[in-house]
């Protein structure tokens, strides 16, 4: 074989020899264990609460906990509900509810910054009044009307399409549909007769985004439905 000139002349140095002693020395130095004292003080530091605690998600956010939270076994570890009733809400009551908070003694929505009505509207965010049910006492951490809907569409169609089951019912309240003044069937969430009837058992309007706008009235930030009433489809 033909090799470059140039190749034949390379040669490899030798490496100087070491002795034993010489190499255990070496490695002596290189795995040299740190100084007790900085460890003594980290380890006082830690028991003291003098480092720095890790940042933790604001608790105004609450979409790092529900995208930690399995809606599988969640549903599971939920109790059989037993004698509940599930009022029935009209739709005047409701978009009564469907704003901002009026005033300091109105509770505002436990999401706060991740609450629906902050993505309807880009350019009129605002974080929706708790919704209470007539002659039932307020919870301190309620949601608005978008966030019940929103959780309950979620729920229904991880019961009925994924196949998980639950004891318990979904909705906190129903509404009324095909009456005149009232909701359109189309619009609503309705359990079919061979579903999971007792987690859903009375019609609830679906929540989708594109149904809802801001507008202004007296100063305060409402919530405008469209395409939900019976009116809108005769």
């Amino acid at each position: 074989m033909l090799l470059p000139i140039a190749w034949n002349k390379l040669k490899r140095k030798r490496q100087p020899h070491t002795s034993i002693e010489e190499d255990s020395d070496i490695c002596k130095e290189n795995t040299a264990l740190p100084d007790t004292s900085v460890i003594k003080k980290n380890i006082m530091d830690h028991i003291n609460n003098k480092q720095t605690s890790p940042v933790l998600p604001e608790m105004d956010d609450f979409t790092w906990l529900i995208s930690k939270m399995s809606i599988a076994k969640m549903l599971s570890s939920v109790p059989k509900s037993l004698n509940c009733t599930i009022p029935i809400i009209s739709r005047k009551y409701e978009e009564t509810f469907m704003r901002e908070c009026m005033n300091a003694s109105e509770k505002s929505c436990v999401f706060k910054g991740q609450c629906e009505c902050m993505k309807i509207d880009a350019e009129n965010t605002f974080v929706g009044v708790q919704f209470e049910l007539p002659n039932v006492n307020s919870t301190k951490h309620g949601m608005c009307i978008l966030c019940l809907r929103k959780s309950t569409h979620m729920l229904f169609y991880n019961i009925l399409k994924q196949g998980h089951s639950t004891q318990t019912v979904i909705q906190k309240y129903g509404n009324i549909c095909n009456e005149t003044g009232e909701y359109h069937p189309s619009a609503m969430l309705i359990c079919p007769p061979n579903g999971p009837v007792h987690a859903l058992p009375m019609p609830i309007v679906a929540h989708q985004r594109n149904r809802y706008s801001v507008v202004l009235h007296h100063g305060i930030k409402y919530m405008k439905q469209h395409r939900v009433y019976m009116e809108d489809f005769q």
